[in-house]
């Protein structure tokens, strides 16, 4: 269990199920890069990358005053602000860059993973729209990842 009080896999797995519907629907084809692979078929390094990045739910919501909670009947679905998306899409960023260094990976303006090489690590200031885009998209779905888990994002009062 996570500091979520649900099963790590089951909600990566559901952020991954999404990433490829996101990343279909926007016309890149399974197979195209190493991520666009079922979970099943997901390379163990980037099975791990999507577990951590569920680990880092709750770091997250507690730099915008939030927690998770279990959900309730009824409830309404909570989002984060423009300026609390921002704020989290940077940390994302960082957490992102940080885990790939930490497992080899360099800069390099041209992608290469059999030599560990990626245009994006790189200060989220110099990052184009379009790969900003892709850490807002995993913030995103925090609250959706949250409900599959039978949980709901909660503002702390005070």
């Amino acid at each position: 269990m996570s500091d979520l009080g649900v099963a790590p896999e089951t909600l990566a797995r559901a952020g991954h199920e999404r990433y490829l519907a996101e990343q279909t629907a926007a016309g890149v084809p399974m197979g195209e890069t190493p991520a666009m692979a079922t979970w099943e078929a997901l390379p163990d390094d980037l099975r791990q990358a999507n577990l951590d990045q569920v680990a880092d739910i709750p770091a997250k919501l507690a730099m915008v005053g939030c927690a998770a909670a279990p959900a309730a009947s009824g409830d309404a679905e909570t989002a984060f602000s423009d300026a609390e998306l921002e704020l989290l899409s940077v940390h994302e960023h960082d957490r992102w860059c940080a885990q790939r260094v930490a497992a080899g990976w360099t800069y390099a303006p041209v992608r290469d993973d059999a030599a560990k090489h990626h245009p994006s690590l790189t200060p989220w200031s110099e990052l184009s729209e379009s790969e900003k885009d892709k850490d807002r998209s995993v913030v995103r779905r925090i609250p959706l990842l949250l409900a599959l888990g039978g949980l709901r994002m909660v503002r702390r009062q005070g």
